[in-house]
């Protein structure tokens, strides 16, 4: 599989970002990063060394700007016949990202796409559904992603709609409804929801994977323009799909993933009161 991704800027969150990949990714897979013509001197020669160094890595670089959208594209193109994930450059993954990814994506022979559980997601936000969150203080990332995944049932459950900071599609996905719309989505917010519409109506379903979690940020290359983004693009997806946001809203009133966030609460809350001998003991499973 590919991992594609996007980058813009934000040299510190990209860094991480390849780091944490090229630190957990098993398996027959490359890191595409699609540098979206970026302008900062440290990124783009870090980038240049990357990919000289490391035969796993592919750089494709845009002469001008395409927007998030453009750029994921062509690293969609580029797959050509693999299963791709998604990543946004502000993200974090952990350990075993692809195996879980894929587990969940081949459980049947109708997943199509898949997002994990994160901080910032919205329907895939924990501790906390829908909120931006902060992971423990008394946690890593790594250390809770192992929390997750202790407390994860593994029951894949489906979702309204994908998240796009990370999101893993299968290659016949991809020959069935194509690529991300340019068109209506050009810099990004709401491609991965019409994404998630389309192929929904292909006959795909939308699942959460359960036992990983990927850190998020969140925004950090779109900065003042999130806002003004999601407003304007959350009407599109609404007179593109009529009873989108209808569904959204009853997905989270709902929310038919509270029995696996009272899990992972009181995985957390044993976490808390084990002390630091037995958080260590916790984390090496005995």
């Amino acid at each position: 599989m590919d991992v594609i991704g996007p980058v813009f800027e934000a040299r510190e969150h990209v860094e991480a970002c390849l780091a944490s990949v090229l630190r957990h990714a098993r398996g027959d897979w490359r890191l595409v990063i699609v540098d979206d013509a970026s302008r900062t001197p440290e990124l783009v020669d870090g980038l240049d060394r990357l990919a000289a160094t490391n035969d796993r890595v592919v750089l494709l670089r845009n002469e001008v700007n395409c927007g998030f959208v453009g750029s994921a594209n062509r690293g969609l193109r580029h797959a050509d016949g693999r299963d791709a994930v998604l990543l946004n450059s502000d993200t974090v993954v952990t350990k075993g990202f692809l195996s879980k990814l894929a587990a969940c994506a081949y459980d049947d022979d109708v997943t199509g796409v898949v997002s994990p559980l994160t901080n910032n997601g919205t329907v895939c936000s924990v501790p906390r559904f829908m909120e931006a969150n902060e992971i423990p203080s008394s946690l890593s990332v790594d250390e809770f992603a192992v929390l997750v995944a202790r407390a994860s049932r593994r029951r894949r459950p489906d979702l309204v709609t994908a998240v796009g900071f990370c999101m893993f599609v299968r290659h016949d996905v991809i020959e069935r409804i194509g690529f991300l719309d340019e068109e209506n989505f050009p810099r990004g917010y709401g491609e991965e929801n019409d994404y998630s519409e389309r192929a929904r109506a292909a006959g795909f379903r939308i699942r959460l994977c359960d036992d990983l979690f990927v850190a998020h940020v969140g925004s950090a290359s779109f900065g003042a323009e999130t806002g003004e983004r999601q407003e304007a693009h959350n009407d599109v997806i609404g007179r593109m799909y009529p009873t989108y946001h209808e569904r959204v809203q009853k997905f989270v009133r709902e929310n038919p993933l509270a029995e696996m966030h009272r899990d992972l609460h009181r995985e957390l809350e044993a976490w808390e009161s084990s002390g630091f001998i037995g958080r260590k003991i916790r984390l090496l499973g005995f």
